[in-house]
């Protein structure tokens, strides 16, 4: 900026004074530099800009080709491997091999509820067994919508299934079924506990209306993984009576299944 000087003339600002050109021109001592120069230093940094671009597409093309030849290799690797064969569990046309004995398994009780379908007698009105001298009362039942026969809550009872013979029935009217749990929690040991520990020749009753037909074991307790297809006799409807008794057993696992297996006992009458 300017001063003013005592006479009132204005003093020159050295920040602003004129230089003399070659030329005898004059102009400020900061004038702006010229055009060609400014334009130099844009040029200058639009290349380096360039030259950057052009790595980076650079160092891109050449992660894509080592990626590209890696995939491929791993591909062809994996096209030489050797497929593992199935497991077990994976082998669903095999059938399970039923195992001797009526193992069950003491540490666990049966958790989940289950709510038997009632069936009905038809020509009588009552059913009963004794083992022992031990007896409990049979209930007719019948399959579930989802197609599974379920016992009697009440662990001290038995269900016997409404669409099979009744037990000890003339002729060719095929194979009875009677069912019941092996324990329950809050319950104990249910009576068809006894069916797990029969023995091959054991000999117990069936009452109808008080009635009693002799039973003796034919075969003895076998376990079968449940998920499993019965055997024949188990759905026989044509051949001659036999009692096929049916609870659970084997290793037990908890949740909806409580224990892994069936266990199946075949009985004639005598």
């Amino acid at each position: 900026m300017s001063s003013i000087v005592p006479n009132g003339t204005p003093e020159p600002d050295p920040e602003v004074t004129p230089t003399q050109t070659d030329s005898g021109e004059y102009k400020p001592k900061h004038a702006r530099e010229p055009e060609n120069k400014r334009s130099a230093w844009w040029i200058a940094i639009a290349v380096l800009a360039i030259a950057l671009v052009l790595v980076q597409l650079a160092i891109y093309t050449f992660r894509n080709d080592r990626d590209g030849q890696q995939a491929e290799e791993q591909a062809a690797t994996a096209s030489e491997a050797p497929v593992a064969a199935p497991s077990q569990e994976q082998r669903d046309d095999e059938p399970a091999a039923p195992t001797d004995g009526g193992y069950v398994d003491p540490e666990g009780e049966q958790e989940v509820p289950y709510e038997a379908a009632p069936g009905q007698f038809v020509g009588f009105e009552g059913m009963a067994m004794d083992v022992g001298g031990d007896i409990a009362a049979v209930d007719p039942v019948q399959l579930t919508d989802a197609g599974a026969l379920i016992p009697p809550s009440d662990v001290s009872r038995l269900g016997w299934y409404s669409a099979s013979a009744v037990p000890g029935a003339d002729g060719a009217v095929g194979s009875s079924v009677i069912t019941g749990h092996i324990n329950y929690q809050g319950q104990g040991t249910g009576y068809a506990a006894r069916f797990a520990n029969m023995n091959l020749g054991d000999e117990f009753e069936i009452y109808i209306d008080g009635n009693p037909q002799t039973f003796r074991v034919t075969q003895a307790p076998y376990r079968l993984p449940k998920g499993s297809d019965f055997p024949p006799e188990v759905n026989d409807a044509t051949g001659p009576n036999r009692l096929v008794l049916i609870t659970c057993g084997g290793q037990f696992i908890g949740g909806a299944l409580g224990y892994a297996d069936n266990i199946i006992t075949i009985a004639e009458p005598v």
